[in-house]
């Protein structure tokens, strides 16, 4: 895959994740505002090259092209965007340089809009999505782009996708719109359909999934059989439209209206349009031969149901055609008239009575039949309406309150502790979309088709609002993903909990841990001046015994000064009031003086100390001393777990971009150490307050468990990530990756 189509491709998803998200949330939500700054980044990358963007899928095969490159229906989310494109009638979207993050959001959010009321009534198609807006443009693709763009993607089948070959091919290619007409010859696919419908039938699925449209299909295959084929059904079979029948009910044996929402009203529509075909050709002969046409007229309606609703639309239909009226009118009067005969047909005794009996057999098979059935659905029925009590029950009982959602992001149940929390009525939301139904709909952590970077389930905090603080309310909502036996998702799941109490508390203990951080500073200052007096000798000589207590005095305020300054940051990193004060450096130059201040560390545990620097400046835009902070703290760590005459080895490697974390120039800076390493089941815990790894620390390790919290955090407010790499007993590796320019601010609190 070339560079620039697995570019095409990311630009791609990253519109799909975005539809996605406002398909549930707001735009302001944190998971919509972590996907929509993605896709403005890559927007931004390909307009700063290119004047536009084209999204273009009036094409077959339901795939689609985004400029010149093909999107095929690997690339995640074509299907669906085809889909919406095709919903809303459109051919072709230009996003031009220029656009706005106002104006793309707008488009989405039209784009992911249901086209159904409550009612199910029609909404009105969004003005955006009819007129475009100053930087979006709507526009139809001209025949010549039709052309090229099919030339395209008829150059890109998916592996496997041959050339079509034989009869079923040349149909396929013809209802797909490959081919411009169909050469096979009339009486084979006359006796194809006499012998084996259902591979035709096979055919018309095919195809009506390939263009997304069965009704179209199946009215052109129709069209072409009216022409060609419905001749040959008149001169053949004595009961024309008991084989039509027998045609058009494969398709219902195959299951078609499952597959297509409009399948039985197209197939209802397409047999009463042979009828008629066939109806003409009979018509035909009726000025040479009467009697013969009309009695071929008589065979095509002999259905009761059929003389009454399709014998009166005859006159019109054959007039349409080109028939004289006051003739079609005479053949319409003679049809009637035949149908409406009752002939007696002569049956010997003994072929009545043999007759008889099959009838009354068949009656009571068809008695016994219904009775067997009617007692399994009973059975079913009432097994299924036992185990929705119990489940009701269940639910109506559980302390959690539980929503779930389905893949179109409609409610389909709210147990009624969800109720009382969500301040909503399941019998209002029911059937309602999830963000047309709450309230606070911008805080429910309830998502669709979450994709495989998030995982499969999430755990978020929301807080609901309230008139004043007494009321407010704080729930932690867990949502995961519901999939079929096919691994289909068909919806979600949300479990939500009252947390107000849990988070009050957490209020309490911190603000009383920032009171008494801020209550200990001064009389560590005392001391720590105290003890400066002393061993200057000011207040006079002292002796060797003394100089040693007051050398571990002051190494142990360092490590209580060291402690406190923890606390107050993460005080402030919880309060929300953690500012970064950014400027323009060379990154290198906070490793070398990281590599100086500890030193004497080094030294005393005979420890080698590599560092891997490129050879030019590597300037940023960030906070210096709080990268100074983070590094500190990753290179002591590193110190600290490492035995005597270890190593410990930092890199520093310049990114055009970072996968899944940022899509700019970044740098990526790895802390490596040899030494005890760190349990898997501990990489996330490790990052939280107060946590350290599971494994028995060395002697003089121990430390609050907040260098590491703090650190993460420093790094996602400058809009960059941290991880670890271990094996125990194979030492470990701590990677961050920052932008190169600044994109922080404070710390946003969920």
């Amino acid at each position: 895959m070339s560079e620039k189509s697995a570019l095409y491709r990311e630009v791609f998803k990253s519109f799909f994740l975005a539809f996605k998200r406002l398909s549930l949330y707001v735009s302001q939500h944190s998971l919509s505002r972590e996907t929509l700054h993605s896709l403005f980044s890559i927007f931004d990358t390909i307009l700063k090259e290119k004047t536009e963007i084209i999204f273009a899928a009036g094409l077959p095969g339901g795939r689609m092209l985004l400029n010149e490159e093909p999107m095929d229906a690997d690339v995640t989310g074509v299907r669906e965007i085809y889909d919406r494109f095709v919903n809303f009638g459109l051919e072709a979207v230009v996003f031009l340089r220029g656009v706005e993050p106002g104006e793309l959001i707008d488009f989405i959010k039209a784009l992911a809009s249901s086209r159904d009321t409550d009612t199910g009534e029609g909404r009105s198609t969004p003005a955006i999505l009819l007129s475009g807006s100053r930087h979006i443009q709507v526009r139809r693709l001209s025949p010549e782009r039709l052309r090229e763009a099919g030339a395209v993607l008829s150059d890109v089948r998916p592996e496997g996708q041959a050339e079509s070959e034989g009869m079923a091919g040349h149909i396929q290619d013809f209802l797909s719109g490959r081919r411009g007409d169909l050469s096979q010859p009339p009486e084979g696919i006359f006796e194809k359909l006499e012998r084996d419908p259902g591979s035709i039938v096979d055919v018309i699925i095919r195809s009506a999934k390939e263009t997304g449209n069965f009704e179209a299909v199946i009215k052109k295959f129709i069209a072409w059989m009216a022409e060609h084929i419905a001749p040959i059904i008149l001169k053949r079979k004595p009961d024309p439209s008991g084989f039509m029948e027998r045609v058009f009910d494969s398709f219902r044996k195959k299951n078609t209206v499952f597959i297509f929402l409009t399948a039985e009203d197209a197939i209802r529509s397409c047999t009463d349009d042979i009828k008629m075909a066939m109806a003409f050709y009979a018509f035909s002969s009726f000025e040479n031969a009467p009697g013969e046409s009309v009695s071929l007229g008589a065979r095509i309606f002999n259905e009761e149901r059929d003389g009454e609703r399709l014998v009166p639309r005859l006159q019109d239909y054959f007039v349409g055609r080109g028939a004289a009226r006051d003739k079609a009118a005479l053949f319409v009067e003679k049809l009637k008239a035949e149908l409406a005969q009752d002939k007696e047909v002569a049956v010997s005794k003994k072929r009545l009575d043999r007759l008889m009996r099959i009838a009354e057999r068949f009656d009571e098979e068809l008695e016994k039949e219904v009775r067997r059935e009617t007692e399994d659905l009973t059975s079913l029925n009432k097994r299924l309406a036992d185990e929705k009590e119990r489940t009701d029950a269940i639910m109506r009982h559980v302390a959690e309150g539980v929503v779930v959602v389905d893949r179109e992001g409609r409610i389909v149940m709210m147990n009624p502790a969800a109720e009382k929390l969500l301040d909503s009525r399941a019998k209002e939301s029911l059937g309602r979309y999830l963000v047309e139904s709450l309230k606070n709909e911008h805080l429910l952590a309830v998502a669709k088709d979450l994709d495989a970077e998030m995982g499969t389930q999430v755990t978020k905090e929301i807080e609901l609002d309230s008139k004043d603080e007494t009321t407010k309310k704080v729930l932690r909502a867990s949502t995961a993903v519901v999939e079929n036996e096919d691994g289909d998702t068909v919806g979600m799941v949300s479990v939500l909990s009252d947390i107000t109490h849990e988070k009050q508390i957490e209020e309490i203990k911190s603000q009383f841990v920032s009171l008494v951080t801020h209550e200990l500073r001064t009389p560590v200052v005392a001391i720590q001046k105290s003890l400066e007096l002393i061993d200057s000798g000011v207040t006079g000589a002292i002796n060797d015994d003394q100089k040693r207590f007051l050398a571990i005095s002051k190494l142990n305020l360092a490590r209580l000064n060291s402690l406190i300054n923890d606390l107050l940051d993460m005080s402030k990193l919880e309060a929300g009031k953690f500012v970064l004060l950014p400027s323009s450096f060379d990154i290198r130059g906070v490793i070398q003086e990281v590599k100086v201040s500890l030193s004497s560390w080094v030294s005393d545990k005979e420890i080698v100390l590599k560092i891997d620097l490129p050879e030019a400046p590597v300037t940023v835009n960030a906070d210096r001393d709080r990268m100074v902070q983070v590094m500190v703290n990753l290179v002591g760590n590193a110190l600290k777990f490492t035995p005597k005459k270890g190593e410990v080895h930092i890199k520093l490697k310049p990114l055009d971009l970072k996968e899944k974390i940022c899509q700019e120039p970044c740098v990526e800076i790895a802390v490596h150490d040899s030494g005890i390493g760190i349990d898997p089941k501990d990489f996330k815990r490790i990052f939280n307050k107060f946590e350290q790894v599971s494994l028995v620390s060395p002697v003089g390790t121990g430390g609050t468990g907040l260098g590491l919290s703090i650190a993460k955090e420093i790094i996602n407010l400058h809009g960059g990530d941290i991880w670890v790499e271990s094996q125990i007993g194979h030492g470990s590796t701590f990677t961050f990756v920052v932008p190169r320019a600044f994109r922080g601010g404070k710390i946003d609190v969920q």
